[in-house]
């Protein structure tokens, strides 16, 4: 290559840096134009309802403007001496609806919500999920009723009597702690969030029977219609869950196929009927009855038995065949058997 091209090479590529260069600065400088930041606080750790907060649990950190939530805490002075009215989390904005006012403390009564009313039962570990219940939990209100003639329940029974409440407080812990480490311990009181009518029903309920908390998934809002249960259903048939149902998985498929048809196949399979043999003179006969009800099936031509052995009496009457297998043993003159009765 001649010293001509290479001085002509060396040209190009310098002024191609100088170009990248340039272009890469301009970009730089359009984009930290277009951004524009705002100071805000923002929680460094969890925050539990009620604590008093110091400078050792927030930062005042740039975030993009039309980012910062609406009510973002940008100055010290509006947290000083003021406590959060429910927990705050790490690497959340701290907002000025979230805190008490200076000197305030906080009321639980006043965050029932308008037109609700807060219903307390009393629980032990058997009808409050074993202590597993916290705040803000959905559970379905159980009662089991005992037989009493003076109300005129003239047998047991249970029933839900309502469905996805919101468990408000239990003893008086009002809110889950933000670092999820609360106490775990039996509670004596559970506090739930009812409308009027809803207070009414479990008031009576209570002096009926026997309330229980059935804890439900928190995204489940589904409303089942659920029977009253005596113990004449509980002495029927028994039921069971599978793996499937427990574990939240559903294996069938839109056609019906696969092995939750199957499992549905081999539920309305019935059990064969048991049999019971019947021997007369001249044969035996098989009759069958219900494994379900314990009644006698009949045959297809309406008969009830059926004839296992070579029999050629055409009569129905086993009578009859008794009395023909007497006649046809008279004749012979060498037999002991049968007897005649009427021989002198």
């Amino acid at each position: 290559m001649s010293p001509k091209s290479l001085v002509l090479l060396a040209i190009a590529l310098g002024c191609g840096l100088v170009a990248s260069i340039a272009i890469s600065q301009v970009i730089d400088g359009k984009n930290q134009a277009v951004v524009e930041t705002v100071p805000i606080y923002v929680a460094l750790q969890n925050i539990n309802l009620g604590d008093p907060v110091d400078d050792a649990m927030v930062s005042l950190q740039e975030w993009p403007k039309d980012k910062v939530p609406l009510g973002a805490i940008t100055a010290w002075e509006d947290i000083e001496d003021r406590r959060p009215r429910t927990a705050i989390f790490q690497g959340e904005p701290l907002l000025d609806g979230k805190f008490l006012e200076r000197g305030q403390t906080q009321d639980p009564i006043s965050s029932i919500p308008e037109g609700m009313r807060l219903k307390t039962v009393l629980v032990d570990a058997r009808k409050s999920a074993a202590g597993l219940l916290s705040p803000g939990d959905r559970v379905d209100i159980q009662i089991f009723v005992h037989r009493n003639e003076r109300e005129n329940i003239s047998h047991p029974f249970t029933k839900i009597i309502l469905q996805n409440i919101r468990v408000f407080a239990v003893d008086q812990a009002v809110q889950r702690s933000a670092d999820g480490t609360e106490a775990r311990s039996v509670a004596k009181t559970v506090s739930l969030i009812v409308t009027p009518s809803q207070a009414n029903k479990m008031t009576t309920a209570e002096n009926l029977g026997e309330l229980s908390l059935i804890p439900r998934h928190p995204d489940d809002d589904l409303i089942v219609d659920d029977a009253e249960q005596s113990a004449d259903f509980l002495l029927g048939s028994s039921d069971s869950n599978s793996r499937e149902k427990e574990q939240g998985l559903n294996r069938s498929g839109g056609d019906g196929s696969g092995v939750d048809g199957f499992d549905q196949a081999a539920a309305v399979e019935m059990d064969p009927p048991f049999r019971m043999k019947i021997i007369f003179p001249n044969e035996v006969a098989v009759r069958e009855f219900s494994s379900e009800t314990g009644e006698p099936l009949d045959s297809e031509d309406g008969e009830s038995y059926r004839s296992v052995g070579d029999s050629s009496s055409e009569s129905s009457d086993p009578a009859d065949s008794f009395r023909g297998a007497v006649d046809s043993g008279s004749n012979d003159e060498d037999a002991d058997f049968p007897i005649d009765l009427n021989q002198k």
